[in-house]
Order: C-alpha cells, then structure tokens, then sequence
C-alpha cells in the first residue's frame, strides 16, 4: 500500500515538473516580447509577434504529429521528454543572446522552443499510459493543468524581479527584455535534471505486431463505430478550440498592453500574473466539486441499498450497479463542466472587447481601461483553464486504450494547431479598421459554435 501511494506521488511529482516547464517556457517571454523586438530595430513589432508565433507553432505542429513515431525509434518516453526539455534550455537561451545579434534570432531562439514544444503532446501520452484507472486519469490532467496555472503566475513573478536587472557583460546589455528568458533557461535546464532522477517510463508499450505506423494508428482510429467517432471529433475540436483561447491571450496581451497602454515589462508581469492566479483557482476548486458532488450521490446510493439487501449476491449488483452510475456521473459532470467553461470564456472576451472600445473612445481613463482588460484576460484564462482539464480526460474516455500510447501525441498535434491558426487569424483581423474587438469577436464566435455539439455530446453518450 505504501509503495502504490509512493509511486502515485512519483507520478504527481513528474507531472509538476512538466506543467513548470510548460509555463516557464511560454510565459516568461511573453511580458516584455514587443519591447525586445522593438530593441532590434524591427518597425513593426505586432507583425513579427505574428511571425514568430506562427512559425513557432507550426514546428511544434509538425514535430507532434511525428512525435509518436520518435518514441518509439527511441524506445524510451523518458529520454524522448528530457531531449525535449533540454532543447527548451537551448531555445530560451539563444532567444536571450538575440538582442546582440538580430532579430532573426529571436525568431531561431522561438523555432527551437516550438520544437521542444512537441514535449506537450507526449505529456498527455504519459498521463493516459501511465495508470488505466480514469478518476487517476482526469486527476493527473487536473494537476498538471493546475500546476501550469500556477507556474505561469510564478513566471511573471521570474520576469518581474529579473527585469529589475540592467547591466552589461562584454558589451552585452542584460536587461528586462532579456534577463527572465536567461534565468527560465536554467530553470528549465535545473527540471531537465530532475526529471533524469524521477522520470521513469510507463508500463504501457506496444505489443508485438501493434500497429505503430502514423497512418495505421489513425486509419483504426476511424474505423470505430459511428458515434463514437463523431463524439471523438467533437473533442478534438474543442482541443484546438482551447488552444486558440489561449493563443488569443498570448497574442493580444502583449499587443494591447505595450503598444496600446504603453506599460513597463514589470506591470505586464503583474497583470498576467493576476489572470493566471485566477485562471487557476478556477481549474483547482471546479474539479473537487465535481468529484465531491459525484461520491455524496454514490455514497448514499450504496447506503439507501444496502439497507434493504441482506444477500450476498444482491449486494455485489449493487455495488456492480453503483460503479456504472459513478462512471455515468464523472462523464456527464465533464461535460457540464466543459459546457460551463464556454460561456465562462464569452464573459472574459466580451471584457477584453469592452476595454478596447472604453479606450478607443476614451470612455475611460487608459489605466482604468488596462485594469478592464486584464480582468477580461483573468476571466477568459479560467475558461481556458476548465476546458483544458476536462477535455482530454473525456477524450481519453472514447478513445480505444490500445491505441493511447500512439494516438495521444498526435492528438497534442491537432490541438496544437490552434496555436498555428491563431496568430494567423488574429494578426489578420488586427490589422483591419475594427482591430483588436473583431479579432476576439472571432474567438466569441468560436466559442458559440463549440456549445451545440458539446451538449449533444452531454445527451447522446457513446
């Protein structure tokens, strides 16, 4: 029993590590980017965000899709996931030293931590191999999302007092654009090291004759029955449907802030760090209740049958009984839950427009109108953080097991591809007359087309 629970803690120590690497990697950067690629001498730094996102996003795309196949040459998850992390190491620290060389650097820095960005699909690879029990399932995922949560709000507390810094070494100025991507580097390079230690691979590897082929996998995958499949879809859509929520936040918090608000590095990083602290107190408290409401029902269901049985055989099917209304419960809570997390995202978008607009009309003062937008942020962040934690235990529910191992990455992938799409469309939709309101209005109009088939998905279980 001790060594289960040791082992169980193992699995939750690993999957810290991982959310603090995710964080660091994506969040550090984010609080002074347009001031470093205004640094460069670049004249249209909004362009080169877009630019460098997209491409960013597209190695990592393009290196999940494939990651699968990679794990199995290696034949190790572990040494696959620490390759990864060490190549974050490097791309942060090339993007640091960008500064002195040009902003093409900048750009090689952020392509390299896209590819170990590929390191996000095999998470989820690890979590649903790594134990076959769902409730550990959906509480791994919920830990790791927490855990990205709150290591995005540490994050910015890393930009915040490295960007205090301003000296030079040989010339070279280390200063608030660059010294947090410095010190994430180590940080990063310090998990890699951990990870050696605590890592190990799951039990789960592919039998012999199994398919592994990229196109074997997903040609099984569709070949399931109907409605499955179609439920199937409709998580993946709402995976690249919280990648893109997130990217719009990555994308436009930087944009509105800097270039509109014109705020130092230091109040970028409190502000995202305040929507991160509320992001995730959101995804922490919402799955306890879940789980809470879930065992109250099945508690009183075993108490109210037990009391009118006396035989043995009557009580084996209730108990039989009990765990299928306990599965039937968890899923259809997701769903509700997922549900919630939509209209949650609306609220925090319609914010993030409204601060927009009181600033273009000058309805309020700028900084009354920066504080509007990061709680439009914050709000929109808790959506994010919701149906991130849902979605891929749902998934993971319809999915054949047989085929998690190879399938989970390149499921990363297509969630991934959010973060390609978003950029993309966004800086597309900024540039028009109606700017920043059109390009969220977009994301709004995402979210209202993702409710209908989730709720089917609540009413027409597989």
């Amino acid at each position: 029993m001790e060594a289960s629970k040791k082992k169980l803690y193992l699995k939750y120590l690993v999957v810290v590590l991982m959310a603090v690497q995710f964080s660091f990697d994506s969040c550090v950067y984010l609080s002074s980017v347009v001031n470093y690629i205004k640094s460069t001498g670049v004249k249209n730094p909004d362009s080169f965000l877009f630019v460098m996102q997209a491409v960013s996003a597209a190695v990592q795309v393009f290196a999940s899709f494939f990651i699968g196949n990679i794990v199995e040459l290696v034949g190790s998850m572990r040494w696959t996931i620490i390759s990864l992390y060490f190549l974050s190491f490097v791309g942060n620290f090339l993007y640091s030293c960008g500064g002195a060389i040009s902003p093409g650097t900048l750009l090689g820095g952020r392509i390299i931590c896209g590819t170990a960005s590929a390191s996000g699909a095999v998470i989820f690879s690890y979590i649903t191999s790594v134990t076959t029990e769902k409730e550990v399932v959906f509480k791994l995922v919920a830990i790791y999302r927490t855990s990205a949560g709150i290591c995005m709000a540490l994050s910015q507390v890393v930009a915040i007092l490295f960007g205090l810094l301003d000296f030079k070494i040989r010339g070279y100025q280390i200063n608030s654009y660059n010294a947090p991507t410095f010190a994430a580097s180590f940080f990063i390079l310090a998990i890699c090291s951990l990870l050696v230690i605590v890592l190990e691979d799951p039990g789960e590897k592919p039998k012999k004759g199994q398919n592994t082929n990229f196109f074997a996998v997903w040609k099984q995958f569709f070949s399931t029955k109907r409605s499955r499949l179609f439920s199937c879809l409709i998580l993946l859509w709402c995976m690249f449907h919280s990648s893109f929520i997130m990217s719009e936040v990555m994308y436009f918090m930087p944009v509105f802030l800097t270039l509109h608000l014109d705020w130092q590095t230091k109040f970028q990083g409190v502000s995202f760090m305040i929507a991160s602290i509320l992001g995730v107190a959101g995804s922490y408290f919402a799955p306890k209740l879940i789980h809470t409401k879930l065992f109250t029902k099945s508690s009183k269901i075993i108490h109210s049958e037990s009391e009118s049985t006396h035989s043995n055989e009557l009580e084996k099917q209730v108990i039989l009984k009990t765990k299928e209304i306990e599965k039937d419960s968890l899923y259809v809570n997701q769903v509700k839950f997922s549900l919630f997390s939509l209209i949650v995202a609306l609220i925090g978008q319609a914010f993030m427009i409204g601060a927009s607009e009181s600033l273009k009309h000058n309805s309020l003062p700028a900084t009354n109108s920066g504080v509007f937008f990061v709680a439009g942020l914050s709000v929109t962040m808790i959506g994010y953080n919701f149906l991130a934690s849902s979605i891929p235990a749902l998934f993971s529910m319809h999915i054949d097991p047989s085929l998690k191992l190879q399938l989970m990455p390149s499921v990363g992938a297509i969630s991934g591809i959010g973060k390609l799409v978003s950029p993309i469309v966004l800086a597309a939709l900024y540039k028009t007359r109606l700017g920043l309101p059109i390009g969220v209005g977009f994301g709004m109009i995402l979210v209202a087309i993702s409710i209908p088939p989730l709720y089917w998905l609540r009413i027409k279980r597989f």
